[in-house]
Formats: structure tokens, C-alpha cells, sequence
């Protein structure tokens, strides 16, 4: 017991013990890993500051935004099972299981009060109102919808658009980043510029600018440099820190772990180009549908090197004039024409009607 102020305070009312950031969803890998995976868990988990924060994904159109942004969800989430992968659009089935969606017509109603409860405001109060109102849907729905997840926008600028300050999203994702910390939330999101991103509500909560670029040479082949910044207001610009971290990856090469792994004739009749076609065909009629399997055989018995083997399925699976086969991959964990049905255009002073935006990397 401990005499203060006159009252005795019992030991156990002196210390809090209830359960911290850490120890509320702590780090759990996915078990059966290989080491190889592990080395790249424990690489991300670092990179991204034990999975909380915000990261943007910027460049031109086709040089892999939402690539990289569905290659980061789809090794998060099977890297760490316990965290809620949150989307604003559908991926393809090869994806796997994920909590939700998250986007304007998930919580359309909430947006809608929020809506509402602007109408009474003045123009001064407007935005003061708009973010005490987004301020307490994230206390309260958004916590439990957003807790411990990774949450992947694929046209993030259109939540965060600077020309629409006082869209009742725009104001809601503001105040999921500001507490992105206590909601232990890793937000991936996409956007050609940096400069159309609100000066409120996004920049001053980005903690990471990835950037894309394309190879010349290899065919599907992609690097990204991850940079941590920080938001100078006086110049609105993101200030880099430290070195960058590359990611980079075949995007194209068959997956095992992707999908149920296997590799499929689409075309059975199809005629072979060349030789390496041929034998190709061949193998995987004979009954081999594994990308490893396959290589090891061509190598030992086919005399073929695995990058001839990895041409040829490219070649085989995405010429349009041929798709003679089928496999997963990265590239196939998402639909590039799809267009989220982002109701971006639920503004204060507009009638509860929506528009479909359509957009897509």
C-alpha cells in the first residue's frame, strides 16, 4: 500500500499492465516459411517500421503502381497472418482470402452523416466540423474495421485529392493516418503525382515514397526504391531520409506459392513457333505443371538454361497471338483494367447521388 495525498492507493492501482501497442497484436510469422521468406519478413517488417505507417506509390502511368502495391499485400499477408488486408477494389482469385473492401461505398452511410453534419456548419467552421466528425468515426467503426491491418488504395489520390478539401473522405482518411500508430495500420496507396495530394490530410502523414521504374532489358522485370521522407510545409515537399531500400522482382515468372501453383495448356492444338516452344509443350504434356520441376528437367535433359525456359513460358502465356499456357504470377494477383468504384464525388453541398470514377493503374 502507498500513502499519497492523504488516501492509500493499492500497488496494483500504481502501474499500468493493460496491453501496449506491441503486446495488443505482437509479430507473428506464418509458420512454414523458408528461410528465404523469413529473410524478406523480417526485411519488411523493419523497412516499414513494424507495419505501421503510410507509404505512397508514385509514377507514370505503366510502370507498375499497383503492382507493387498487390506484390506487398500478397507477401504481408502471407508472411503475417495475423494482420486484416483491407482493399479498395476485388484482386483476382489467385490472390487468396482477405478480410474486406475498403472504399467511399463500404462506408457510404458514414460518409453520409458526416455529410450531414456539415450542412449546419458555416464555411469558417466547415473543415473544423468535417474533421472532429471523421475524427470520431475513426474512435469508433473505423478502429474496429482498420485495427492491425495493411489497407491497399489503389487510386489513393482520389481519397486524399487537394482540389476537394472538405470531401467528407478526403477528411476521413486524414484522420485514419493521423492515427495510423494506435491503429497499427499499414496504408499502401497509389498516385501519379505527389503534388495533387492534399497538404492536411495526406503529405504530413506519408512516411515512405516508393518509386517505379520498368526494365528496358528484361521483359516484366521491375524495381522500386522505397525511401523514407519526411513532409517539409514550408516548401510542401516530401524530404528523403536516409537510403533507399530496392525492391525488384520478375513479375512474370510462374509462382508456385501463388495460387495453387500450377502451371496449365490452354491451347492444346496449338503449333510451336520454335524449338524451345516445343519442348516446352511437351514437357508439361507429359504431366510436369510445376515451374521448378520444369526447369530441372529442361536443364538436365533438354539442354536448356533456366532464363531460355523462363522466355519461352513468357512468350507461350502473354503473346495475345499465342496464351498457349497459363500460370500464376504476380501480375496475375490483380486485374490492371479494373476500375474501382470509388463515389468520390460525395461532397458537402451535393445531393446524396454518387458517380462511378473510373481509374486503374
Amino acid at each position: 500500500m502507498v500513502q499519497t495525498l492523504g488516501k492509500k492507493i493499492d500497488d496494483s492501482d500504481l502501474f499500468d499492465d493493460t496491453a501496449g501497442y506491441d503486446d495488443e497484436t505482437g509479430v507473428e510469422f506464418a509458420t512454414g516459411l523458408t528461410p528465404e521468406e523469413q529473410k524478406q519478413a523480417v526485411s519488411l517488417y523493419r523497412l516499414f517500421n513494424g507495419l505501421w505507417g503510410v507509404c505512397i506509390v508514385k509514377g507514370p502511368p505503366g510502370t507498375g503502381k499497383d503492382l507493387l502495391g498487390n506484390y506487398l499485400q500478397w507477401k504481408l499477408k502471407r508472411f503475417f497472418p495475423r494482420k486484416r488486408i483491407l482493399r479498395d477494389e476485388r484482386p483476382r482469385e489467385i490472390f487468396g482470402k482477405y478480410t474486406g473492401l475498403f472504399n467511399d461505398q463500404i462506408i457510404h452511410d458514414d460518409l453520409k452523416k458526416m455529410r450531414d453534419i456539415a450542412k449546419g456548419a458555416g464555411i469558417v467552421n466547415l473543415s473544423e466540423v468535417m474533421e472532429k466528425a471523421a475524427d470520431d468515426w475513426v474512435k469508433g467503426a473505423g478502429e474496429v474495421l482498420l485495427k492491425n491491418s495493411v489497407l491497399y488504395l489503389t487510386e489513393y489520390w482520389r481519397y486524399c485529392y487537394n482540389r476537394e478539401p472538405h470531401n467528407p473522405m478526403n477528411k476521413t482518411m486524414g484522420a485514419i493516418q493521423k492515427t495510423k500508430r494506435h491503429l497499427d495500420c499499414l496504408v499502401i496507396g497509389t498516385t501519379q503525382l505527389v503534388e495533387e495530394l492534399d497538404k492536411r490530410t495526406s503529405k504530413p502523414w506519408i512516411d515512405w515514397q516508393a518509386t517505379c521504374t520498368r526494365s528496358s532489358r528484361r521483359r516484366f522485370g521491375f524495381t522500386y526504391f522505397v525511401q523514407r521522407v519526411k513532409y517539409d510545409r514550408r516548401v510542401d515537399v516530401l524530404v528523403p531520409i536516409g537510403r533507399t531500400f530496392p525492391i525488384s522482382f520478375d513479375a512474370g515468372k510462374p509462382r508456385t506459392l501463388v495460387g495453387d501453383g500450377r502451371m496449365i495448356i490452354r491451347k492444346p492444338d496449338y503449333r510451336p513457333v520454335t524449338d524451345e516452344e516445343r519442348i516446352v509443350l511437351d514437357v508439361m504434356k507429359a504431366g510436369v505443371y510445376n515451374y521448378e520441376e520444369l526447369v530441372a528437367i529442361l536443364d538436365t535433359q533438354g539442354d536448356m538454361e533456366e532464363w531460355e525456359v523462363l522466355d519461352t513460358v513468357k512468350e507461350l502465356s502473354f503473346n495475345l497471338r499465342k496464351r498457349a499456357i497459363d500460370y500464376p504470377c504476380y501480375l496475375r494477383l490483380f486485374n490492371s483494367k479494373s476500375a474501382p468504384q470509388l463515389e468520390t464525388s460525395l461532397g458537402v453541398d451535393e445531393d446524396a447521388k454518387t458517380k462511378t470514377l473510373k481509374g486503374g493503374n
